[in-house]
């Protein structure tokens, strides 16, 4: 299954995020907020774990529908009454000043009309995959975006993940954060690097593991990304990787025993699974919910029980039952629970 490209946004007031989210919405893709200590008030739930990204380039972005109008640029025969009018490409400087705009006004306004943004993006791709030009001016606009302005730079990268040349874009920034970098902005790359698996640098799987293991998960977004790139190594074979393996075995295991934050002990835990033969997960899970049931962990279990990642062995159903029944479950922990065990029989 195809899973999410994980936009996210650290510490943003409710507003923009939601601004965000819709315009996300309307793209097609799904719009990730991390909750951080201290924080929960101002941000809506939270999904943890995505399931590994596909073999193929973006094959886990989300899928949004790539507009006809892109579709057809290059093949269109002359249009029909019905067909849609033919897309007036951007020039270079056209497309800086009205992605420009475009951001300004959502922030500005809080709503856009998804047919306002499929419009706008049905122009921007046309005049990427046709004019170089262009191509060269989003890129750089997106390059001199500041990482103080993490929420636009999601927005850009959403409207750009539905063609291969924009994804292309996408990937070009995310190697330009690596070779200057560019730490503040280490989140997104790690994001992208996810989503397009063998496509980053070999060093960077050996940065993300020092950096966690040394620094810890003080920026939740971050540990996040990071957690999520280093699960790829159960997906590659390469003898560079697999000299990896343990190394993050070890640091997933020191990760899901110390941190102060649910979100990233839990997710530690998920990948920590992935990492493991299904039977060897379920013993995984028995031992971490014995040392303290917590939602997060809960649900991370469940899920990846449900997915095949770990098997629902005896023990385990028990130590579930026992979990969800605690008096500080809540109830979407226990109808995930009951879902689980009635999908199994």
């Amino acid at each position: 299954m195809a899973s999410p490209i994980r936009f996210s946004t650290h510490r943003t007031p409710t507003r923009n995020i939601l601004v965000v989210a819709g315009l996300v919405i309307a793209l097609g893709g799904i719009y990730l907020v991390v909750r951080s200590n201290g924080a929960a008030d101002d941000v809506p739930h939270v999904v943890l774990s995505a399931s590994q990204p596909s073999p193929s380039p973006f094959g886990a972005m989300p899928q949004a529908r790539v507009p006809a109008e892109v579709e057809n640029t290059a093949t269109a025969a002359a249009p029909s009454p019905s067909s849609p009018p033919p897309v007036v490409e951007f020039t270079p400087e056209e497309a800086s000043a009205s992605l420009r705009a475009l951001i300004d006004k959502i922030l500005a306004r809080g709503d856009l009309s998804p047919d306002e943004v499929h419009a706008f993006q049905a122009r921007l791709l046309a005049s990427i995959a046709t004019r170089p030009a262009v191509a060269t001016a989003v890129e750089n606009f997106y390059h001199g975006m500041p990482a103080e302005q993490a929420m636009e730079r999601d927005i850009l990268r959403s409207l750009l993940i539905v063609s291969s040349d924009g994804r292309s874009i996408v990937l070009h920034e995310a190697n330009a954060i690596w070779s200057e970098r560019s730490e503040g902005k280490f989140a997104e790359m790690y994001e992208t690097y996810f989503n397009l698996p063998g496509q980053a640098p070999p060093e960077v799987m050996g940065h993300a593991l020092a950096d966690l293991k040394s620094v810890g998960a003080s920026d939740v977004r971050t540990a996040v990304a990071q957690l999520n790139f280093i699960g790829t190594i159960a997906e590659q074979k390469n003898a560079d990787v697999a000299n990896l393996r343990s190394d993050a075995v070890q640091l997933l295991n020191q990760m899901a025993d110390t941190q102060d934050s649910d979100t990233v002990r839990a997710l530690a835990v998920q990948k920590l699974y992935r990492l493991s033969s299904p039977a060897e997960a379920s013993n995984i899970a028995v031992a971490q919910l014995a040392k303290g049931p917590y939602g997060d962990l809960v649900r991370e279990t469940i899920n990846s029980v449900s997915s095949g990642d770990v098997d629902l062995t005896p023990g385990l159903r028990t130590a579930l039952t026992t979990a969800v029944r605690r008096p500080g479950a809540s109830a979407e922990e226990r109808q995930q629970f009951d879902q689980l065990l009635a999908r199994r029989g």
